[in-house]
């Protein structure tokens, strides 16, 4: 009798490669797919993809909130948007908006930012605003809240910016040149007298005599930052210096420097976050010459001195510190506390961490995945509180501010 059977081939042993390989894929397959909560589900498909589409089109026609000097009030427009221009070679933005307290603002940006292999970047802007109930307490470290007027102010501005990126990405040096016409007038609000009524123009310059401004200069900028619209990590480092020459009386030319920082410093898995600022703003003149009081660096804003009225604080000159810390309290919704310290002073020479004006609060922060679409701040100081209503990050900054 014979018996049957099967005679198997035996497989020879796996090299060390093989073993490896084996073991990594064993344990990939052992590794849980990434858990996401309910609220987190829910936050990315009824909040953070409709208010990112909305908020922040790619292409076409979308409502702009904000982007008004502070004081204007809720401020409402159309922003139209068109990247794609030419290959996406040409870049084109129109916005208009406008608010209750009459304030409004059109700008128009043509932008070309891909030239010589993205090494090159030039931006053509114009803009139109109109003010009419800016606070003026009066120019100095030491002027009294008792002293609120307000006066109104256009601005028309023809404006130009060509860019040099080295590394293509996060530096860019390059040059500023335009032109700023500014006509100043009484203002509407009846919280308080018009400026021309209590200051005289030795208190002011320029309250009784505007002029037109050639502007130009170079500036330099390094942006690490993560996420421009809400940033965990990385710096923003800005500075730019501009001569404003007087084409019309001859009586209000001056040089000024700009700096402006920011750092992001995150831990707890990103969940938490430091963030640093400091600014300042220092003019210089020659004899004879003096900063019209409009052009004057303030504070008292939603990014600094946020426990003072807007605009408490102007002069030549001014310096300006700021920490906040900051928690996701759940998806789409932070905290902060924050505290702000600054000053101004009359001479560019006078620069020091003396006699500082602090305030402190806290903040609400409501957010899409990748920007911060509105904050309410509140803040103290000595002189009382102040409540903020934004629609941006706190220190979102361009040195060339414009309504976009």
């Amino acid at each position: 009798m014979m018996l049957a059977g099967t005679i198997t081939a035996q497989e020879p042993p796996a090299s060390r490669e093989e073993e490896l390989a084996r073991a990594q894929s064993e344990k990939a397959a052992k590794v849980a797919a990434p858990v996401i909560t309910r609220d987190e589900e829910l936050f990315r498909r009824y909040v953070s993809k409709p208010l990112g589409s909305f908020f922040t089109p790619k292409v076409g026609w979308t409502v702009r909130l904000g982007g008004l000097m502070s004081g204007s009030g809720f401020g409402l427009g159309p922003l139209y948007s068109r990247p794609d221009l030419l290959g996406e070679k040409l870049d084109f933005k129109f916005s208009l908006a406008g608010s209750l307290n009459q304030y409004w603002a059109a700008s128009t940006l043509l932008s070309l930012p891909h030239l010589a292999g993205d090494r090159l970047r030039a931006d053509f802007y114009a803009r139109h605003s109109d003010a009419n109930s800016i606070d003026y307490y009066g120019s100095g470290p030491n002027s009294r809240k008792e002293d609120r007027t307000n006066y109104r102010q256009e601005d028309s501005s023809f404006d130009g910016r060509f860019s040099w990126r080295p590394d293509r990405r996060k530096t860019s040096l390059g040059f500023y040149g335009g032109f700023l016409g500014v006509n100043v007038g009484p203002g509407t609000s009846g919280d308080g007298p018009s400026s021309e009524k209590v200051f005289t123009a030795s208190q002011a310059p320029g309250i009784h005599q505007q002029t037109s401004f050639v502007r130009y200069g170079p500036y330099i900028e390094y942006n690490n930052l993560d996420k421009p619209g809400d940033p965990h990590r990385g710096g923003n480092y800005e500075a730019r210096f501009l001569l404003f020459d007087d084409v019309n009386v001859n009586r209000y030319a001056f040089r000024r420097f700009d700096g402006w920082t920011e750092q992001y410093i995150p831990f707890f898995n990103e969940k938490r976050v430091i963030a640093l600022h400091a600014s300042t703003n220092l003019t210089w003149t020659k004899p004879g010459q003096l900063v019209p009081f409009y052009l004057q660096p303030t504070l008292g804003d939603s990014h600094d001195l946020r426990g003072y009225a807007r605009f408490r604080y102007r002069d030549n000159n001014s310096v300006a510190l700021s920490g906040e810390y900051r928690w996701e309290v759940m998806p789409g919704f932070d905290m902060a506390l924050f505290l702000d310290a600054g000053k101004v002073f009359p001479k560019a020479s006078d620069l020091s961490l003396n006699n500082l004006r602090y305030s402190g609060g806290f903040g609400f922060r409501f957010k899409t995945r990748d920007a911060v679409v509105m904050r309410v701040d509140t803040g103290f100081s000595r002189e009382g509180f102040s409540i903020w209503f934004k629609f941006s990050d706190v220190y979102s900054r361009d040195l060339f501010r414009y309504l976009f």
